[in-house]
């Protein structure tokens, strides 16, 4: 009778740990009840990002893990009318669970140096290891620990020789498999840039 209550009552314990252990896996969105990633559609790209298929698919390819995934509204100063306006800014967001996983932003100005450039995306290139590749002018990603940038200058206008500066950042890095989707997501980034500043210049160019 006596192990007959024991055996009870570890029966109670053990079910109290599965049911405790269970709602702390569905609160937490862990195994077995972790739920399925996200999707992101071409629809509700902003702006910057264009209305492709091929964009979307690289969002989804790229983005860490989340549930949900929000795109924000475009937001910036766009060209005005004269020829010689040499502003231009955009930028949009995704976010996912909470937290943004991408920011693509566009910036108008002229820079000296490649060099130049890459410090003013980067903010500073110690330990950033920018590596080059084959887009506009010139181009790059970027491979820290907790960051991981594309960016892409291009011509746009002969008036003080204005440039557009084009950059997707993450905050979380992307697998290092995904580094040709970065860049291919950068370029066609830099081309919905190229467009919407209606540069007069040949983006020089921003080769596939």
């Amino acid at each position: 009778m006596q192990m007959a209550k024991k055996r009870g009552i570890i029966a109670l314990v053990v079910l109290a740990l599965v049911a405790a252990w269970a709602g702390i896996s569905y609160a937490t969105n862990t195994p077995p009840f972790k739920k399925p990633k996200g999707t992101i559609e071409a629809a509700g790209l902003c702006p910057s990002l264009g209305t492709s298929r091929e964009a979307a698919d690289l969002l989804n390819r790229i983005l860490p893990y989340a549930a949900e995934y929000a795109v924000s509204r475009e937001e910036g100063t766009p060209r005005g009318a004269a020829p010689t306006d040499v502003h231009h800014t955009s930028s949009c967001s995704v976010s996912g669970d909470g937290r943004r996983l991408l920011l693509v932003r566009t910036e108008m100005g002229a820079w000296t140096s490649e060099a130049s450039w890459r410090e003013e995306v980067l903010g500073t290139t110690d330990g950033r290891e920018p590596t080059a590749f084959d887009a506009g002018r010139w181009a790059f990603t970027s491979a820290p620990e907790i960051l991981r940038v594309g960016a892409v200058f291009s011509a746009c206008l002969p008036t003080g020789d204005a440039g557009l500066s084009t950059s997707v950042a993450l905050p979380s890095p992307a697998p290092a498999d995904r580094l040709d989707d970065l860049r291919r997501l950068t370029r066609l980034a830099a081309e919905q840039a190229h467009a919407a500043a209606r540069c007069t210049v040949p983006a020089d160019t921003l080769r596939k």
